[in-house]
């Protein structure tokens, strides 16, 4: 059994609760699983240092120069048009929720939105967008999984994210911020 770290949770109320309360209202997105994917992502860090991920660099680089076909739905038309040292940007995740900066791409959003002062914003309107079919039926294991690995939680198997408790986690920190279960 997982439990929260009260610390955190009062960190994130602390650092986060007003704003991710306006946005998830607009949104219509719940906002204690929003608070606990804070906790997860950056332990509620105020300014959450970004992750540049090599392997994902390598990826995109390896796209636009035609060597593999796709990455993450991006061809090598998304990506003719950026540098190397653009494609780093879009190789690191940002802001609270460590979203990839490769995914400002189908939002139509540039990077410095993403990483800008609007970045919980344009994150949380990203997990809608992406996984918010499990967001409205409060199916938070998928919700956690898919945020992690861009995949529902396997029916047959054990988590498969990096942390294998990374979806627990997030269930306990989501409990303990008063998450009402349908």
């Amino acid at each position: 059994m997982v439990i929260a770290n009260q610390e955190a949770v009062k960190r994130v109320k602390t650092n986060y609760e007003k704003q991710v309360s306006a946005i998830c209202k607009e949104m219509d997105v719940p906002l204690e699983y929003f608070l606990a994917l804070i906790i997860l992502e950056c332990s509620a860090r105020k300014n959450p240092p970004s992750r540049y991920e090599a392997h994902v660099f390598e990826k995109l680089r390896a796209v636009k120069n035609g060597k593999i076909i796709s990455y993450s739905g991006l061809k090598k038309a998304d990506l003719a048009q950026y540098s190397d040292q653009t494609l780093k940007l879009l190789a690191t995740s940002w802001g609270a929720l460590q979203i990839m900066g490769y995914n400002c791409i189908s939002m139509n959003i540039s990077i410095d939105e993403l990483k800008g002062d609007n970045s919980l914003y344009y994150s949380i309107q990203w997990c809608k967008l992406n996984y918010g079919k499990y967001l409205k039926k409060r199916d938070f294991q998928n919700a956690f999984h898919i945020h992690n690995t861009g995949k529902p939680y396997p029916l047959f198997w054990f988590a498969q994210t990096h942390d294998p408790l990374y979806v627990n986690k997030g269930l306990a920190y989501a409990n303990a911020l008063g998450v009402q279960w349908n």
